[in-house]
């Protein structure tokens, strides 16, 4: 994998927004200008209260098989926009007439997604899957641009559930586990 990805996905998983805001003596009832140096009423939520995790399986029967294991880890950068990363190991199995292929894949997804209104949001992800494609050509790289969109509901106090709809925008023949548009749906938690 090349170093530029390596450092976004990095930078992804250990860059936060943090910042203070201080209250002048002009905002509070004191005549005084002098800066005070407090902090102001309307902070941020502390970082666990912004971290969710959860995930999802993949499962799907049939002359193409394909077995999971999606767990995900998301950073609320505000109320209606997230930032995360999926990682993945799918154990992949073609029994169509004529091919008989097994193989496993694991990879990364960074994502971004944002709240549109009640339950609704915006997802785009961009899959990065390593694995034997097809007849022992080797182990290689496959990437996946897929965007939609998606329907969450909180579960309990903490956690959550969604279904999203999502298109490939790179479709690769040599993966062809993606029927259009691509079927998920995720549970989680918040810490």
């Amino acid at each position: 994998m090349k170093t530029s990805t390596l450092l976004f996905i990095f930078v992804l998983l250990t860059s936060f927004n943090l910042s203070a805001q201080f209250e002048t003596a002009s905002d509070s009832s004191s005549s005084s200008s002098e800066y005070k140096g407090q902090k102001s009423k309307a902070q941020a939520p502390p970082l666990s209260e912004r971290i969710n995790v959860g995930g999802g399986l993949d499962l799907r029967f049939g002359e193409i098989t394909v077995i999971g294991l999606t767990p995900l880890i998301g950073y609320k950068v505000t109320d209606k926009f997230m930032l995360g990363t999926i990682l993945t190991y799918r154990y992949f199995s073609d029994n169509r007439p004529g091919v008989n292929y097994t193989t496993s894949t694991y990879g990364v997804t960074p994502f971004a997604r944002f709240n549109i209104f009640k339950g609704l949001f915006a997802h785009a992800e961009y899959e990065m899957l390593y694995g034997e494609y097809y007849y022992n050509d080797g182990g290689r790289w496959i990437n996946s641009l897929l965007v939609g969109g998606g329907y969450g509901v909180p579960l309990g106090e903490k956690g959550f559930a969604g279904v999203y709809v999502l298109w490939n925008l790179t479709p690769d023949p040599l993966y062809p586990i993606y029927d259009e548009p691509v079927i998920r749906m995720s549970f989680g938690v918040g810490l």
